[in-house]
């Protein structure tokens, strides 16, 4: 058996018996363009889905505030508040950070590897969610366990 779908098919696995439908329906959607040999799509997401992936993101990221969730109100409301600062800073670290990632897995393709395999481990194992927002999130909730204890 092709070792890569041996890969997708083990991660499938996993998503289905972690219950984490993101896993187990990218592992689908790749695997199925696998076995129906669309080598071309493949390479063309290999190229750009992590690009389409961050524009969907900032997309969902920009939308409550022209859909009124978040007003001029709530941006003053930052200047104020200690765990919007918290998040304020995580934000831009985290940006700061994938910035810098984005750039090594450019610079240094091998790092890849340990990303998916991190990535997919978070993922199934730890109820984890592969996006940077949801990492400041993270940061965030860290930031105030640490400082309510």
């Amino acid at each position: 058996m092709d070792q890569g779908i041996l890969a997708i098919l083990i991660i499938l696995i996993l998503g289905v018996l972690s219950k984490n439908n993101s896993l187990a329906l990218s592992a689908t959607v790749v695997l199925g363009l696998k076995l129906l040999n669309l080598k071309e799509a493949l390479i063309f997401l290999d190229k750009n889905a992590i690009k389409w992936g961050i524009i969907i993101l900032t997309v969902g990221i920009l939308t409550p505030f022209v859909t009124g969730k978040i007003t001029l109100k709530d941006i003053k409301a930052i200047l104020s508040s200690p765990i919007a600062i918290i998040a304020l800073v995580a934000g831009a670290i985290t940006v700061i950070l994938s910035g810098r990632g984005l750039g090594l897995i450019t610079d240094d393709p091998s790092v890849v590897v340990g990303i998916v395999l991190g990535s997919v481990i978070g993922v199934a194992f730890f109820k984890g969610v592969p996006i940077g927002p949801m990492t400041a999130a993270g940061i965030v909730a860290v930031v105030l366990s640490l400082v309510k204890h």
